[in-house]
């Protein structure tokens, strides 16, 4: 296989998997009561995606293929989430990251005496991650749930099932009833009283809450990122390891020249 053939096919493997994990994880965002909602096929096809995409900058060490690997994970993410100029903003915002993850591969590569795939995929995931977390927090901030807020001025009215998990866990076992019934009545009933109270305390903020949970959301996913990137490292090295037993990819000594600074 020649090496364009590689990089269409390259091309081609990124496409179906960003076309999976758009699809798949459309829902992706702040769930009514728990916070973060993430699919388990939406997590496998993040990993894998990143995976390919570090896998090709590593082959090919060109900038300019993280033009046209933006430009597919882009075109795909309008047509699963819709346009706007904010999810286009996204994609011009993950062109960047992209660049910056071919520029810190191809440094890694070309800068070594000895070949580190380790370090390269550690290098070039980090910025790859951040980008596809950038076009995931604007996709989230159309999110039914956050727009839901915006409009009733108040929060879900799951939250307050929420709240009744909280005065249970913490001073249920204290309130004094004679039956459970009782109980469980006073616990809505201060559950429903600090909804109330919370909603009043918010209310001038929740035209706010899209931006704010959107980001929010950003947040959560980057402090998670070195969970993606470790992932993504260990099916990078899988990834490597097969194409280099199956002939796609070879490492060899070479003599360099090196530039050397005298005064």
């Amino acid at each position: 296989m020649n090496k364009l053939a590689k990089i269409l096919v390259w091309h081609g493997l990124v496409a179906v998997l960003a076309w999976w994990m758009w699809n798949v994880g459309q829902k992706i965002g702040f769930n009514s009561v728990t916070g973060l909602d993430i699919q388990l096929p939406s997590l496998v096809a993040f990993i894998l995606l990143t995976a390919v995409i570090v896998t090709g900058y590593i082959m090919f060490r060109q900038r300019r293929w993280a033009v046209s690997i933006t430009a597919i994970l882009g075109v795909l993410f309008l047509l699963a989430l819709g346009w706007s100029w904010l999810n286009f903003s996204a994609v011009l915002i993950a062109l960047g990251f992209n660049l910056w993850s071919a520029t810190r591969v191809r440094r890694e590569i070309n800068e070594r005496r000895i070949l580190n795939i380790t370090d390269a995929f550690y290098h070039g995931l980090m910025p790859v991650v951040l980008g596809l977390f950038v076009m995931v927090s604007f996709a989230a901030y159309r999110s039914p749930i956050l727009n839901e807020i915006k409009t009733a001025q108040q929060l879900p009215s799951q939250t307050q099932i929420f709240f009744q998990q909280i005065v249970d866990n913490t001073i249920g076992q204290k309130i004094k009833a004679t039956t459970p019934g009782q109980r469980q009545q006073v616990i809505n009933e201060i559950a429903s009283q600090t909804f109330q109270e919370i909603n009043n305390i918010m209310k001038p903020y929740f035209r706010y809450a899209p931006p704010i949970l959107a980001f929010g959301l950003f947040l959560i996913l980057w402090g998670l990122s070195f969970l993606f990137v470790w992932l993504g490292i260990v099916v990078g090295l899988a990834l490597f390891w097969i194409l280099k037993k199956t002939g796609v990819v070879r490492v060899e000594n070479q003599d360099v020249s090196a530039e050397v600074l005298v005064v």
